[in-house]
């Protein structure tokens, strides 16, 4: 069964043979089965270079600097997943308010930097990742230019047969987009790291909000500390019925990287036996 692995953000400066490299070592040392994928054939429709290029992606010092941006509907979306983002991972309207008061720019954009530097507070880089995933998300999901680059190189892949399917991060939205157009055969979806609780993601990508034909099995894994997930499973309250959630894995300090959803025991059992 051909496995297909798509990526989420940060990955502009690497190629497919790295993330191959990376994911496939990852689930290999997991298992202890050195060329264990070697026979299978493994497709990675790389977009990484031009979602990067096209969406662009701030830092925290880049919004303190600038301000986030001209865009009045980019502006809402953004503001709108920080903000769940952040309340979800503990922070305060109170905390958010103190770091909002001292900082300078605009109205709005002292509301965007209260929100990251409450977020790096509870985590150095979160505020970082967060901002990167949604302005990311947002290009990929409301300009058309940027979905129809993306989507180029991706849905060809998917198109081209049955296929095993991992979505990591951004890339959960771009494969469950894409798969629900589709229909392809997909014994098993695994989507890790996912964004998809984001209620700003959720309205951008409208509904239907289901499992898609064609797919059997869903599993959605979540490390509870990873706060691009809201720490919350994909379940009829949060998305939709019918996914298979586990939540119990343990990715260490960087609760958001692939490598850590890839060799937790489950989640590397379900895509070795499913190829």
């Amino acid at each position: 069964m051909r496995l297909v692995l798509v990526h989420g953000i940060n990955q502009e400066s690497k190629t497919a043979d790295i993330i191959r490299g990376e994911w496939i070592g990852a689930l290999e040392g997991a298992l202890q089965k050195p060329g264990r994928f070697a026979a299978v054939t493994v497709d990675i429709p790389f977009f990484g270079t031009i979602l990067g290029d096209l969406a662009g992606a701030p830092t925290p010092a880049d919004v303190i600097a600038q301000g986030i941006g001209e865009d009045d509907e980019e502006r809402e979306f953004v503001l709108s997943g920080l903000q769940q983002i952040a309340l979800d991972a503990g922070v305060t309207d109170a905390q958010i308010s103190t770091e909002q008061a001292v900082a300078q720019g605009f109205p709005h954009d002292r509301r965007f930097i209260g929100i990251i530097r409450a977020l790096e507070r509870v985590s150095p880089f979160q505020g970082d990742v967060a901002l990167r995933i949604l302005k990311q998300a947002y290009a990929y999901l409301k300009r058309p230019h940027v979905a129809l680059a993306v989507d180029a190189i991706v849905e060809p892949v998917l198109a081209s047969g049955p296929c095993v399917v991992v979505g990591h991060s951004l890339g959960s939205v771009v494969s469950f987009k894409l798969l629900r157009k589709l229909g392809q055969t997909v014994p098993l979806f695994v989507t890790v790291g996912s964004p998809l609780a984001i209620v700003s993601v959720q309205a951008a990508l409208k509904r239907p909000r289901a499992v898609p034909k064609g797919v059997t099995r869903w599993m959605n894994a979540v490390d509870l500390d990873d706060f691009v997930t809201l720490g919350r499973g994909l379940t009829e309250e949060t998305f939709a019925s019918g996914i298979e959630n586990h939540t119990a894995v343990d990715n260490g300090d960087d609760a958001h990287a692939i490598v850590g959803y890839l060799q937790d025991p489950l989640v590397r059992q379900a895509i070795d036996g499913a190829v």
